[in-house]
């Protein structure tokens, strides 16, 4: 659960940072959610602290709306008493996240690059999409524990989006494939992301 509502207001002047990552998988059958996060990341305003927030709150939203087709989820959140230490833990989340796709768009500081995806091979059936939220956050305390249940992620969702938006330090958002018309199979989830686990 999201601690951020309570808060001291300690928090916003100590070095202590809390980074988060929250990966969903998703049946691949949920096209119009990977045309949505193109539409959010292509107008988010991503180079304000403002601009952040809303796209968070907007795809903590979306992911909720499509909770029928969840079907494993990943959680990791982390305290650690310095800047430093929180830039270089999200900084390898987000590099190890980044290297398991080819991504077609990218909006960083509101510069918004677009590559041609790789084409298809057409040989195996598709089968699920990942959406990954990273996150760094003014608390002193992890935002959730691990994450094994379709209801404790509804609530991490809802307390992400109700959150405070004076807390939020950072905020990336990955999704694989990029491309509506691509997905992976059961096996490149497996190899790709294997830590992921199915939402009881």
């Amino acid at each position: 659960m999201v601690q951020l509502e309570g808060a001291d207001e300690a928090e916003l002047t100590n070095d202590i940072v809390t980074v988060s990552l929250l990966q969903i998988a998703l049946r691949a059958d949920v096209r119009r959610l990977q045309t949505l996060l193109t539409e959010w990341g292509e107008t988010a305003d991503t180079a304000t602290p403002e601009g952040r927030f809303s796209l968070l709150q907007q795809v903590a939203q979306g992911l909720s709306d499509y909770s029928r087709h969840w079907t494993h989820v990943l959680a990791s959140s982390k305290t650690v008493n310095a800047y430093e230490e929180a830039e270089e833990l999200f900084n390898a989340w987000s590099l190890r996240e980044r290297s398991k796709f080819s991504e077609t768009l990218t909006n960083i500081d509101g510069v918004i690059t677009r590559r041609s995806p790789v084409p298809l091979n057409g040989d195996d059936t598709p089968a699920y999409i990942v959406v990954t939220l990273i996150l760094g956050t003014e608390g002193d305390l992890p935002l959730f524990d691990e994450i094994y249940s379709a209801s404790a992620l509804r609530d991490v969702l809802d307390d992400i989006r109700l959150m405070q938006p004076r807390y939020l330090v950072v905020f990336e958002m990955l999704w694989s494939p990029q491309d509506p018309s691509d997905s992976l199979t059961e096996a490149e989830l497996a190899t790709e992301y294997a830590e992921i686990a199915a939402i009881a």
